[in-house]
Protein backbone atom coordinates (compact mmCIF):
# COMPACT_ATOMS: atom_id res chain seq x y z
CA UNK A 1 0.00 0.00 0.00
CA UNK A 2 2.78 2.44 0.92
CA UNK A 3 4.55 1.88 -2.41
CA UNK A 4 1.38 2.48 -4.46
CA UNK A 5 0.66 5.71 -2.59
CA UNK A 6 4.28 6.81 -2.98
CA UNK A 7 4.15 6.19 -6.75
CA UNK A 8 0.98 8.27 -7.09
CA UNK A 9 2.56 11.06 -5.05
CA UNK A 10 5.77 10.99 -7.11
CA UNK A 11 3.95 11.22 -10.41
CA UNK A 12 1.95 14.32 -9.41
CA UNK A 13 4.80 15.85 -7.39
CA UNK A 14 7.26 15.58 -10.28
CA UNK A 15 4.72 17.21 -12.56
CA UNK A 16 4.10 20.12 -10.20
CA UNK A 17 7.73 20.79 -9.25
CA UNK A 18 9.06 20.67 -12.83
CA UNK A 19 6.52 23.15 -14.21
CA UNK A 20 8.61 26.02 -12.83
CA UNK A 21 11.61 24.43 -11.06
CA UNK A 22 12.93 22.66 -14.15
CA UNK A 23 13.30 25.98 -15.98
CA UNK A 24 14.88 28.18 -13.29
CA UNK A 25 18.38 28.29 -14.90
CA UNK A 26 16.75 29.40 -18.17
CA UNK A 27 14.71 32.05 -16.36
CA UNK A 28 17.93 33.37 -14.80
CA UNK A 29 19.60 33.49 -18.21
CA UNK A 30 16.60 35.27 -19.75
CA UNK A 31 16.82 37.91 -17.04
CA UNK A 32 20.62 38.40 -17.01
CA UNK A 33 21.93 37.06 -20.35
CA UNK A 34 24.73 35.57 -18.23
CA UNK A 35 25.75 31.95 -18.67
CA UNK A 36 28.01 32.26 -15.63
CA UNK A 37 25.10 33.22 -13.36
CA UNK A 38 22.86 30.43 -14.69
CA UNK A 39 25.48 27.74 -14.15
CA UNK A 40 26.74 29.39 -10.95
CA UNK A 41 23.23 29.18 -9.49
CA UNK A 42 23.19 25.42 -10.14
CA UNK A 43 26.65 24.94 -8.63
CA UNK A 44 25.79 26.79 -5.41
CA UNK A 45 22.35 25.20 -5.19
CA UNK A 46 23.78 21.66 -5.18
CA UNK A 47 26.32 22.63 -2.50
CA UNK A 48 23.48 24.02 -0.35
CA UNK A 49 21.53 20.83 -1.12
CA UNK A 50 24.41 18.83 0.34
CA UNK A 51 24.45 21.03 3.47
CA UNK A 52 20.70 20.52 3.98
CA UNK A 53 21.29 16.75 3.68
CA UNK A 54 23.72 16.92 6.59
CA UNK A 55 21.48 19.21 8.65
CA UNK A 56 18.22 17.23 8.44
CA UNK A 57 19.55 13.69 8.01
CA UNK A 58 18.19 12.28 11.27
CA UNK A 59 14.81 13.91 10.77
CA UNK A 60 14.47 12.58 7.22
CA UNK A 61 15.03 9.08 8.54
CA UNK A 62 12.50 9.40 11.36
CA UNK A 63 9.74 11.36 9.59
CA UNK A 64 10.07 11.04 5.78
CA UNK A 65 6.30 11.25 5.11
CA UNK A 66 5.98 14.38 7.23
CA UNK A 67 8.87 16.05 5.39
CA UNK A 68 7.27 15.31 2.03
CA UNK A 69 4.15 17.11 3.28
CA UNK A 70 6.29 20.03 4.45
CA UNK A 71 8.01 20.09 1.06
CA UNK A 72 5.13 22.30 -0.09
CA UNK A 73 6.83 25.16 1.80
CA UNK A 74 10.11 25.26 -0.17
CA UNK A 75 8.19 24.64 -3.43
CA UNK A 76 6.06 27.71 -2.74
CA UNK A 77 9.18 29.56 -1.60
CA UNK A 78 11.23 29.04 -4.76
CA UNK A 79 8.19 29.62 -6.99
CA UNK A 80 7.53 33.03 -5.42
CA UNK A 81 11.26 33.82 -5.44
CA UNK A 82 11.29 33.28 -9.23
CA UNK A 83 8.87 36.20 -9.53
CA UNK A 84 11.05 38.23 -7.16
CA UNK A 85 14.01 37.81 -9.57
CA UNK A 86 12.37 40.37 -11.87
CA UNK A 87 12.06 42.87 -8.98
CA UNK A 88 15.20 42.29 -6.92
CA UNK A 89 17.59 39.92 -8.65
CA UNK A 90 20.03 39.45 -5.75
CA UNK A 91 17.39 38.56 -3.15
CA UNK A 92 15.43 36.57 -5.70
CA UNK A 93 18.38 34.37 -6.64
CA UNK A 94 19.41 33.87 -3.00
CA UNK A 95 15.91 32.73 -2.01
CA UNK A 96 15.51 30.56 -5.12
CA UNK A 97 18.81 28.83 -4.31
CA UNK A 98 17.92 28.16 -0.67
CA UNK A 99 14.35 27.00 -1.24
CA UNK A 100 15.12 24.88 -4.31
CA UNK A 101 18.05 23.22 -2.53
CA UNK A 102 15.80 22.39 0.43
CA UNK A 103 13.18 21.02 -1.96
CA UNK A 104 15.81 18.79 -3.62
CA UNK A 105 17.13 17.61 -0.26
CA UNK A 106 13.68 16.61 1.00
CA UNK A 107 12.80 14.91 -2.27
CA UNK A 108 16.05 12.99 -2.66
CA UNK A 109 16.19 11.67 0.91
CA UNK A 110 12.60 11.30 2.10
CA UNK A 111 11.35 9.65 -1.10
CA UNK A 112 14.18 7.12 -1.11
CA UNK A 113 13.87 6.36 2.62
CA UNK A 114 10.19 5.53 2.09
CA UNK A 115 11.04 3.54 -1.03
CA UNK A 116 13.65 1.53 0.88
CA UNK A 117 11.20 0.80 3.68
CA UNK A 118 8.42 -0.13 1.22
CA UNK A 119 10.38 -2.21 -1.28
CA UNK A 120 12.20 -4.19 1.43
CA UNK A 121 8.94 -5.98 2.25
CA UNK A 122 7.50 -5.96 -1.27
CA UNK A 123 7.28 -9.42 -2.78
CA UNK A 124 6.99 -8.33 -6.41
CA UNK A 125 10.22 -7.99 -8.34
CA UNK A 126 10.80 -4.87 -10.36
CA UNK A 127 9.21 -2.52 -7.81
CA UNK A 128 12.02 0.02 -8.18
CA UNK A 129 11.70 0.00 -11.95
CA UNK A 130 7.94 0.55 -11.87
CA UNK A 131 8.40 3.36 -9.37
CA UNK A 132 10.77 5.11 -11.79
CA UNK A 133 8.17 4.75 -14.54
CA UNK A 134 5.62 6.63 -12.44
CA UNK A 135 8.19 9.33 -11.66
CA UNK A 136 8.89 9.95 -15.34
CA UNK A 137 5.22 10.12 -16.30
CA UNK A 138 4.91 13.33 -14.28
CA UNK A 139 8.17 14.70 -15.68
CA UNK A 140 7.18 14.14 -19.31
CA UNK A 141 4.00 16.21 -19.07
CA UNK A 142 5.64 18.90 -16.94
CA UNK A 143 8.61 19.66 -19.19
CA UNK A 144 6.37 20.06 -22.25
CA UNK A 145 3.65 22.04 -20.47
CA UNK A 146 6.14 24.13 -18.49
CA UNK A 147 8.12 25.06 -21.59
CA UNK A 148 5.01 26.10 -23.51
CA UNK A 149 3.46 27.97 -20.57
CA UNK A 150 6.64 29.94 -19.87
CA UNK A 151 6.76 31.03 -23.51
CA UNK A 152 3.15 32.26 -23.53
CA UNK A 153 1.86 32.70 -19.94
CA UNK A 154 2.80 34.67 -16.85
CA UNK A 155 4.92 32.82 -14.28
CA UNK A 156 2.39 33.32 -11.46
CA UNK A 157 -0.17 31.22 -13.38
CA UNK A 158 2.25 28.29 -13.35
CA UNK A 159 2.86 28.77 -9.62
CA UNK A 160 -0.85 28.49 -8.85
CA UNK A 161 -1.15 25.34 -10.98
CA UNK A 162 2.03 23.79 -9.52
CA UNK A 163 1.08 24.40 -5.88
CA UNK A 164 -2.46 23.09 -6.37
CA UNK A 165 -1.21 19.85 -7.93
CA UNK A 166 1.49 19.33 -5.30
CA UNK A 167 -1.01 19.72 -2.47
CA UNK A 168 -3.23 17.14 -4.17
CA UNK A 169 -0.23 14.79 -4.44
CA UNK A 170 0.22 14.97 -0.66
CA UNK A 171 -3.22 13.49 0.07
CA UNK A 172 -2.17 9.80 -0.29
CA UNK A 173 0.92 10.44 1.85
CA UNK A 174 -1.18 12.06 4.55
CA UNK A 175 -3.62 9.14 4.53
CA UNK A 176 -0.85 6.57 4.92
CA UNK A 177 0.94 8.63 7.60
CA UNK A 178 -2.20 8.92 9.73
CA UNK A 179 -3.07 5.23 9.36
CA UNK A 180 0.39 3.77 9.88
CA UNK A 181 2.46 6.10 12.07
CA UNK A 182 1.74 4.06 15.23
CA UNK A 183 2.22 0.64 13.67
CA UNK A 184 5.18 -1.52 14.69
CA UNK A 185 8.19 -1.19 12.44
CA UNK A 186 6.91 1.95 10.70
CA UNK A 187 9.86 3.56 8.83
CA UNK A 188 12.21 1.16 10.63
CA UNK A 189 15.67 0.41 9.25
CA UNK A 190 15.89 -2.94 7.48
CA UNK A 191 18.09 -5.18 9.64
CA UNK A 192 19.17 -8.67 8.56
CA UNK A 193 19.43 -11.75 10.75
CA UNK A 194 23.21 -11.61 10.26
CA UNK A 195 23.43 -8.22 11.95
CA UNK A 196 21.25 -9.41 14.83
CA UNK A 197 23.29 -12.57 15.37
CA UNK A 198 26.60 -10.68 15.18
CA UNK A 199 25.55 -7.83 17.47
CA UNK A 200 26.73 -9.64 20.63
CA UNK A 201 30.20 -10.27 19.19
CA UNK A 202 32.45 -7.23 19.70
CA UNK A 203 34.93 -8.28 17.00
CA UNK A 204 32.11 -8.91 14.54
CA UNK A 205 30.60 -5.51 15.35
CA UNK A 206 33.90 -3.70 14.70
CA UNK A 207 34.45 -5.58 11.47
CA UNK A 208 30.87 -4.88 10.43
CA UNK A 209 31.33 -1.13 10.95
CA UNK A 210 34.58 -1.16 9.02
CA UNK A 211 32.99 -3.12 6.18
CA UNK A 212 29.97 -0.81 6.12
CA UNK A 213 32.18 2.25 5.75
CA UNK A 214 34.19 0.58 2.97
CA UNK A 215 31.07 -0.45 1.03
CA UNK A 216 29.49 3.00 1.41
CA UNK A 217 32.70 4.69 0.28
CA UNK A 218 32.92 2.52 -2.84
CA UNK A 219 29.30 3.09 -3.83
CA UNK A 220 29.63 6.76 -2.96
CA UNK A 221 32.49 7.05 -5.47
CA UNK A 222 30.38 5.32 -8.14
CA UNK A 223 27.44 7.64 -7.53
CA UNK A 224 29.76 10.67 -7.58
CA UNK A 225 30.74 9.76 -11.16
CA UNK A 226 27.23 8.75 -12.26
CA UNK A 227 25.92 12.14 -11.04
CA UNK A 228 27.87 13.92 -13.78
CA UNK A 229 25.13 12.88 -16.22
CA UNK A 230 22.38 14.15 -13.91
CA UNK A 231 23.09 17.72 -15.05
CA UNK A 232 23.07 16.75 -18.74
CA UNK A 233 19.49 17.83 -19.48
CA UNK A 234 19.77 21.03 -17.45
CA UNK A 235 23.01 22.12 -19.12
CA UNK A 236 21.75 21.26 -22.58
CA UNK A 237 18.57 23.24 -21.85
CA UNK A 238 20.78 26.28 -21.19
CA UNK A 239 22.82 25.51 -24.31
CA UNK A 240 19.65 25.38 -26.44
CA UNK A 241 18.09 28.47 -24.87
CA UNK A 242 21.25 30.51 -25.40
CA UNK A 243 21.12 29.65 -29.12
CA UNK A 244 17.35 29.65 -29.78
CA UNK A 245 15.79 31.71 -26.96
CA UNK A 246 12.81 29.35 -26.50
CA UNK A 247 11.73 27.31 -23.49
CA UNK A 248 9.59 24.91 -25.54
CA UNK A 249 12.49 23.31 -27.45
CA UNK A 250 14.20 22.44 -24.16
CA UNK A 251 10.88 21.01 -22.96
CA UNK A 252 10.54 18.73 -26.01
CA UNK A 253 14.08 17.38 -25.60
CA UNK A 254 13.48 16.70 -21.91
CA UNK A 255 10.20 14.96 -22.76
CA UNK A 256 12.04 12.60 -25.12
CA UNK A 257 14.63 11.89 -22.42
CA UNK A 258 12.02 11.26 -19.71
CA UNK A 259 9.84 9.18 -22.01
CA UNK A 260 12.78 6.95 -22.92
CA UNK A 261 13.81 6.82 -19.26
CA UNK A 262 10.34 5.48 -18.41
CA UNK A 263 10.66 2.90 -21.20
CA UNK A 264 14.10 1.88 -19.95
CA UNK A 265 12.79 1.55 -16.38
CA UNK A 266 10.06 -0.80 -17.59
CA UNK A 267 12.53 -2.87 -19.61
CA UNK A 268 14.77 -3.21 -16.56
CA UNK A 269 11.97 -4.91 -14.63
CA UNK A 270 11.91 -7.62 -17.33
CA UNK A 271 15.60 -8.03 -18.07
CA UNK A 272 17.02 -7.84 -14.53
CA UNK A 273 14.68 -10.60 -13.34
CA UNK A 274 16.26 -13.05 -15.82
CA UNK A 275 19.88 -12.00 -16.27
CA UNK A 276 22.89 -10.65 -14.41
CA UNK A 277 23.23 -7.20 -15.93
CA UNK A 278 26.60 -6.18 -14.41
CA UNK A 279 28.52 -6.04 -17.68
CA UNK A 280 25.58 -4.61 -19.61
CA UNK A 281 25.22 -1.84 -16.99
CA UNK A 282 28.91 -0.99 -17.40
CA UNK A 283 28.51 -0.86 -21.19
CA UNK A 284 25.47 1.43 -20.80
CA UNK A 285 27.56 3.80 -18.69
CA UNK A 286 30.24 3.99 -21.37
CA UNK A 287 27.72 4.49 -24.20
CA UNK A 288 25.94 7.26 -22.30
CA UNK A 289 29.26 8.93 -21.58
CA UNK A 290 30.08 8.95 -25.31
CA UNK A 291 26.60 10.29 -26.20
CA UNK A 292 26.82 13.07 -23.60
CA UNK A 293 30.27 14.13 -24.81
CA UNK A 294 29.32 14.40 -28.50
CA UNK A 295 25.77 15.81 -28.23
CA UNK A 296 26.73 19.54 -28.07
CA UNK A 297 28.70 19.10 -31.31
CA UNK A 298 25.68 17.76 -33.22
CA UNK A 299 23.90 20.30 -35.46
CA UNK A 300 21.07 18.03 -36.62
CA UNK A 301 18.00 18.26 -34.36
CA UNK A 302 16.80 14.75 -35.27
CA UNK A 303 20.15 13.24 -34.26
CA UNK A 304 20.01 15.29 -31.05
CA UNK A 305 16.63 13.78 -30.21
CA UNK A 306 18.12 10.32 -30.86
CA UNK A 307 21.00 11.07 -28.47
CA UNK A 308 18.54 12.13 -25.76
CA UNK A 309 16.53 8.97 -26.38
CA UNK A 310 19.59 6.70 -26.13
CA UNK A 311 20.75 8.33 -22.90
CA UNK A 312 17.25 8.15 -21.42
CA UNK A 313 16.60 4.50 -22.24
CA UNK A 314 20.04 3.29 -21.05
CA UNK A 315 20.22 5.33 -17.84
CA UNK A 316 17.81 3.11 -15.81
CA UNK A 317 19.82 -0.02 -16.60
CA UNK A 318 22.74 1.12 -14.47
CA UNK A 319 20.93 3.43 -12.03
CA UNK A 320 18.48 0.72 -10.94
CA UNK A 321 21.22 -1.91 -11.01
CA UNK A 322 23.31 0.21 -8.64
CA UNK A 323 20.61 1.01 -6.12
CA UNK A 324 19.36 -2.59 -6.01
CA UNK A 325 22.86 -3.98 -5.47
CA UNK A 326 23.75 -1.27 -2.94
CA UNK A 327 20.56 -1.76 -0.92
CA UNK A 328 20.85 -5.56 -1.02
CA UNK A 329 24.34 -5.41 0.51
CA UNK A 330 23.73 -2.63 3.00
CA UNK A 331 20.51 -4.21 4.27
CA UNK A 332 22.58 -7.23 5.27
CA UNK A 333 24.79 -4.85 7.26
CA UNK A 334 21.82 -2.90 8.65
CA UNK A 335 22.92 0.42 7.09
CA UNK A 336 20.64 0.76 4.06
CA UNK A 337 19.33 4.15 5.21
CA UNK A 338 22.91 5.36 5.62
CA UNK A 339 23.54 4.14 2.08
CA UNK A 340 20.68 6.26 0.78
CA UNK A 341 22.08 9.35 2.52
CA UNK A 342 25.58 8.59 1.20
CA UNK A 343 24.13 8.20 -2.30
CA UNK A 344 22.36 11.55 -2.17
CA UNK A 345 25.44 13.29 -0.72
CA UNK A 346 27.70 11.86 -3.43
CA UNK A 347 25.16 12.80 -6.09
CA UNK A 348 24.95 16.43 -4.96
CA UNK A 349 28.75 16.73 -4.83
CA UNK A 350 29.15 14.99 -8.21
CA UNK A 351 26.74 17.41 -9.88
CA UNK A 352 28.57 20.39 -8.37
CA UNK A 353 31.95 19.07 -9.48
CA UNK A 354 30.78 18.54 -13.07
CA UNK A 355 29.31 22.05 -13.18
CA UNK A 356 32.74 23.52 -12.42
CA UNK A 357 33.68 22.67 -16.02
CA UNK A 358 30.79 24.82 -17.26
CA UNK A 359 31.93 27.98 -15.44
CA UNK A 360 34.46 29.09 -18.05
CA UNK A 361 32.27 30.86 -20.58
CA UNK A 362 30.84 27.76 -22.29
CA UNK A 363 29.07 24.60 -21.09
CA UNK A 364 30.80 22.31 -23.62
CA UNK A 365 33.70 21.25 -21.28
CA UNK A 366 31.11 19.91 -18.82
CA UNK A 367 29.80 17.52 -21.47
CA UNK A 368 33.36 16.28 -22.05
CA UNK A 369 33.68 15.76 -18.28
CA UNK A 370 30.46 13.71 -18.34
CA UNK A 371 31.96 11.47 -20.99
CA UNK A 372 35.17 10.92 -19.04
CA UNK A 373 33.34 10.42 -15.74
CA UNK A 374 30.82 7.88 -17.04
CA UNK A 375 33.41 5.96 -19.05
CA UNK A 376 35.59 5.73 -15.94
CA UNK A 377 32.61 4.58 -13.90
CA UNK A 378 31.77 1.93 -16.49
CA UNK A 379 35.33 0.58 -16.29
CA UNK A 380 35.23 0.57 -12.47
CA UNK A 381 31.73 -0.90 -12.00
CA UNK A 382 32.39 -4.65 -12.58
CA UNK A 383 35.45 -4.71 -10.30
CA UNK A 384 33.56 -2.77 -7.64
CA UNK A 385 30.71 -5.28 -7.67
CA UNK A 386 33.10 -8.23 -7.42
CA UNK A 387 35.18 -6.59 -4.68
CA UNK A 388 32.18 -5.69 -2.51
CA UNK A 389 30.70 -9.17 -3.06
CA UNK A 390 33.90 -10.82 -1.81
CA UNK A 391 34.06 -8.45 1.15
CA UNK A 392 30.50 -9.39 2.11
CA UNK A 393 31.14 -13.14 1.71
CA UNK A 394 34.29 -13.02 3.82
CA UNK A 395 32.50 -11.08 6.55
CA UNK A 396 29.51 -13.43 6.69
CA UNK A 397 31.77 -16.51 6.69
CA UNK A 398 33.91 -15.04 9.45
CA UNK A 399 37.11 -14.86 7.39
Amino acid sequence: MQLKLLNFHKMLANFSTNLVGGFIPLIIYRQTQSLLLSVGYLFVMYIVNYLFNLLFRKQYEKRPQLFLLLRAIPILGYSLAVILIDVSFVWGIILVTIFYALNMSIKGNSNEIILNYSVSSNEKSGSLGLTRVFEQMGNIVAVIAGGLFLDYLETYVLIIIAMSIYLISCIPLLIFYIRSRKSKGFNAEMVSNAVISFSQNEDRTKRGKKLSNAVLLRYGFVYFLVAFLDVFCTLYNIYVYVNLGQFAVAGYLNAVYNGCFALGSYLVTIVSAKYDTTIFSAVCLIINGICAAITPFINNIIVTYIMFGIIGVLYPFYSLFLIERMLAKTRILGVSNRAIFARDDATALGKSFCLIFALFGTVVPAFIAMGVGLASCGAFLPSNEEKTRKMMVNYLEGR
